[in-house]
């Protein structure tokens, strides 16, 4: 395999799995009726920055010399960064530390039109310190962290190809 093609692999995996990420966080949301706490929240920029940055790097790969593998350490930034997030709002999950001043709760939007007050009643607020969903014992935030860390592992890998001078290839 050569260069380009891990290059390409590694841009593939990065531009694309985290928007998958994306849409299962959206699918849960918007399909399942998981509202999203702040701290949920926080954790979605990075996944959009990851992906673009994955997109451009697999446009990238041929054109300026280095562009594609700078692309590919922005997103392993990016997803550090939301590996953080998403490692800090497990923690608040799992009561080892306190949330933030804007955990007390989220307020779903409100219907247009109808009876306000009849709205009011139906409205649910979404605190960050209990997960809304759980598989394998972990919640969507610990599932998130793990993710984020491996496709950062893969996004650095790839922004190294070139690089290694023959070592960690097969």
């Amino acid at each position: 395999m050569s260069v380009r093609d891990r290059l390409r692999l590694a841009a593939l995996i990065t531009a694309f799995a985290p928007a998958g990420m994306l849409g299962f966080a959206y699918y849960t949301q918007y399909v399942g009726g998981l509202m999203p706490c702040i701290l949920c929240l926080y954790q979605r920029p990075p996944h959009f920055v990851a992906a673009a940055a994955g997109l451009a790097a697999l446009a990238a790969i041929g054109g300026p010399k280095g562009a594609a593998r700078l692309l590919l350490a922005l997103a392993a930034l990016a997803l550090l960064t939301g590996a953080g997030i998403a490692l800090f709002h497990a923690g608040v999950e799992l009561k080892f530390w306190p949330g933030l001043a804007e955990c007390g709760g989220t307020i779903a939007p409100l219907p247009t039109g109808g009876d306000l007050l009849n709205s009011l009643n139906d409205t649910r607020i979404v605190a960050c310190d209990q997960p809304s969903w759980v598989f394998l014992g972990l919640s969507m935030a610990a599932w998130n962290a793990l993710a984020s860390l491996g496709l950062a592992a893969i996004a650095l890998w790839g922004a190294l190809q070139g690089r290694l001078k023959g070592r960690f290839r097969a």
